[in-house]
């Protein structure tokens, strides 16, 4: 029988090598967070929230005034320890490239979609921002619009409208053209928002008629579902913001204007 010795030093060399591999085994998980925050980081979310590009108050083409749907989501991301970048695009062109995956998110109200769209598989839903409406809108007051069936509306080009398989749509550029189109017999009804066409009005002297709430609903971000993950984070900064008054000092600062013309059950 034989034995081999075994030299204090290979113990020791030993002792160490297994000491190292224990740590990195518990350290892995905490690495793994580090690393997935590290790409939350560096991951810049494109979108665009524009709308025609006359979508006043919530978005102006102003660069130190933006409007309240950038300056919303600006202070969102920048809650969401998220990198954003804004394409102003048209509307229609944001559709397909949210549909793309050129971009990777916009804002949209729920109650403008069709059933169909709202569960929408690509994509996925945050929680609500910001209340929003749209109204039938007609040059003098008549009879209530309650159903659109069969008529002729003016739209804005590239824009959902959950019932527009029931009327014939005629697009226009934007909100501030659907509203001369009705100031020039173009069209006798329109659909749009309560904020806009206050502003357009004002601005180009058009008088209106808000008809009928054609929807009423909130505003959310439409995220490609592939983000999904992102979804807690943003949802927190949204709260957070909700909950300290953010959301509604920045949507009282681009409400300063003075709109004489109200609209139904205000």
């Amino acid at each position: 029988m034989s034995f081999t010795l075994i030299s204090p030093f290979c113990i020791l060399l030993f002792l160490t090598s297994w000491l190292l591999n224990s740590q990195d085994a518990v350290a892995s998980p905490v690495q793994q967070n580090k690393n997935t925050h590290a790409s939350h980081n560096t991951l810049t979310l494109k979108y665009s929230i524009s709308g025609s590009g006359a979508f006043y108050p919530y978005f102006t083409n102003d660069p130190q005034h933006p409007g309240i749907l950038p300056d919303l989501v600006t202070r969102i991301l920048a809650q969401s320890a998220l990198q954003g970048e804004n394409i102003v695009l048209p509307a229609k062109r944001t559709n397909r490239y949210l549909a793309t995956g050129k971009i990777d998110f916009d804002l949209i109200s729920p109650a403008w979609l069709k059933t169909a769209q709202r569960s929408d598989p690509r994509f996925v839903f945050s929680e609500a921002i910001l209340p929003i409406r749209e109204y039938v809108v007609t040059r003098v007051p008549t009879q209530s619009l309650s159903s659109l069936s069969g008529l002729t509306v003016g739209t804005v080009r590239g824009y959902y409208y959950h019932d527009d398989n029931v009327f014939t749509r005629v697009d226009f550029e934007s909100e501030r053209a659907l509203l001369q189109a009705l100031s020039k017999d173009r069209v006798d009804i329109i659909i749009i928002g309560d904020l806009p066409a206050r502003y357009w009005s004002a601005q180009d002297n058009v008088a209106l008629h808000f008809n009928h709430l054609h929807s009423h609903g909130t505003l959310h971000i439409r995220l490609r579902a592939e983000h999904a993950h992102l979804l807690p984070e943003l949802n927190r900064a949204i709260q957070a913001l909700r909950e300290t008054g953010q959301i509604a000092l920045i949507e009282a600062y681009y409400l300063q204007h003075t709109f004489t013309l109200q609209a139904p059950g205000e």
